[in-house]
């Protein structure tokens, strides 16, 4: 069951670049334990009104509520948003190949002991809770350096990070675009997952068949405006695509 009460209320945001509209009107609710999809042409202004609420961007115009706390345009940006509860999980995932899954899992965060030590033993606990949290099986070594492990696995790594430190907001922006099917049905796992313990999700995806896997709410951005919203089970694929098209 979904709760009813908006953790993020997004009000006719918008933004320019110099003579350019990139956001002409956005506007959205979530609520905890939800996935909306958020689904549009390239260049319709999907990733202007995302990076609006991730905090890359300051809206020109409009306002943001989380947790009924009105966003003061002076603190949006990344790490106020941050500290808000939202995460973003990016296309590229931001990982350092080179280091194993706690060090990644603790980026920023690395813990020490006597001061100076990193404290190893912890930054394994965590990141074993986090994947057993998430039920994720696969990953054989936390001794192995991330860029050993498969993609699914590392996109694991990387939403596990997201969550791992109360975060009730994450945003995952193509989260299995260059993913097998196999790797691929393990991703989805694991945003149900993040769902059923009442994480928030906005899912931006060209995958019109994963957006019916996983979202509840599907928001469709047409020439910079948020212009239709679709409950998953009162529309079709057909009628997206023409929603995407036409507007």
């Amino acid at each position: 069951m979904l709760d009813q009460q908006p953790i993020l209320e997004v009000e006719d945001v918008s933004k320019s670049f110099g003579g350019v509209q990139a956001l002409k009107s956005g506007s959205f609710k979530l609520s905890r334990g939800e996935v909306i999809a958020i689904i549009g042409a390239n260049g319709a202004g999907k990733s202007s009104l995302i990076k609006i609420v991730a905090g890359v961007y300051k809206p020109d115009k409009g306002h943001i509520t989380i947790k009924d706390t009105v966003i003061d345009p002076m603190h949006h940006n990344v790490g106020y948003m941050r500290q808000m509860g939202i995460e973003v999980v990016y296309q590229d995932l931001a990982i350092v190949p080179n280091m194993t899954a706690p060090y990644n899992l603790f980026l920023g965060r690395i813990p020490r002991k006597f001061g100076i030590f990193v404290d190893e033993r912890k930054m394994r606990k965590k990141t074993e809770e986090v994947l057993a949290e998430l039920k994720v099986k696969t990953v054989q070594s936390l001794s192995r350096p991330i860029s050993e492990m498969s993609g699914g696995q590392q996109q694991s790594i990387a939403i596990g990070r997201a969550i791992a430190w109360g975060k009730e907001i994450v945003i995952l922006d193509e989260p299995t675009a260059a993913l097998g099917p196999n790797e691929t049905k393990e991703v989805e796992r694991v945003v149900h997952e993040i769902k059923d313990r009442g994480t928030a999700v906005i899912l931006i995806s060209h995958n019109l068949e994963q957006v019916f896997r996983l979202a509840d709410r599907i928001l469709v951005v047409h020439h910079g405006i948020t212009s239709k919203e679709f409950q998953k089970t009162e529309v079709t694929i057909d009628e997206l695509v023409k929603a995407i098209t036409l507007g």
